[in-house]
């Protein structure tokens, strides 16, 4: 039975998950939820209300959704490579979603979610990142001198918690094993020491 067919029944529509990710993007791409009474959703506010109290998951996404909804953009490849290229660069997230064109943050976060080329493609751009970091730590420590010591180990200590940071944000992307970030800041298998002059 369709969503129609059991509308025009009278019968409440059945959640299913294909249903709530539809109604997902839906909301997502600006629709509003009153929009779910009409076709081809016909799911009434009070059967809405008990998919968000009675899933914890539809209700996790649906509130993504309707983040991404306030301000949406029409995810494209062109779009969200030109977005990654920026991170890549050296751009913050944030930065990168701030300027004209580039997704919201909360976009960003559906983006992530359901595409799954995105997610790969943020995740390398957030290495591309991290490795970027670290090579600017071992520019600042090539460069140290007695006079600037101090300097210096604020300017490291700010990269390893920014390299941190972002390996934490660095979605998992299928087949690839998850960025863990040791407990001294720096994602695993990196090491930095400072010596003193």
């Amino acid at each position: 039975m369709t969503p129609s067919t059991a509308k025009d029944a009278g019968a409440p529509v059945i959640y299913s998950r294909a249903l709530g990710l539809d109604i997902c993007d839906r909301t997502a791409a600006g629709a509003s939820p009153r929009s779910l009474r009409g076709a081809p959703f016909h799911v009434r506010q009070s059967e809405l209300r008990g998919w968000l109290d009675g899933n914890p998951e539809f209700a996790a996404l649906f509130g993504l959704a309707c983040a991404a909804g306030v301000a949406p953009q029409r995810y494209g490849l062109t779009r969200a490579a030109e977005f990654c290229r920026r991170v890549a660069d050296g751009a913050m997230v944030s930065e990168a979603c701030d300027q004209e064109g580039m997704p919201s943050l909360a976009t960003l976060q559906w983006w992530t979610h359901r595409r799954p080329e995105f997610a790969a493609m943020l995740a390398a751009a957030l290495d591309a990142q991290s490795r970027r970091l670290a090579d600017q730590v071992t520019a600042i420590a090539d460069a140290a001198s007695p006079e600037t010591l101090q300097i210096s180990r604020m300017r490291i200590a700010a990269r390893q918690w920014l390299a941190a940071r972002l390996a934490r944000q660095t979605p998992e992307v299928p087949g690839r094993p998850p960025a863990v970030a040791e407990t001294e800041g720096w994602p695993a298998g990196l090491v930095v020491e400072a010596a003193e002059f």
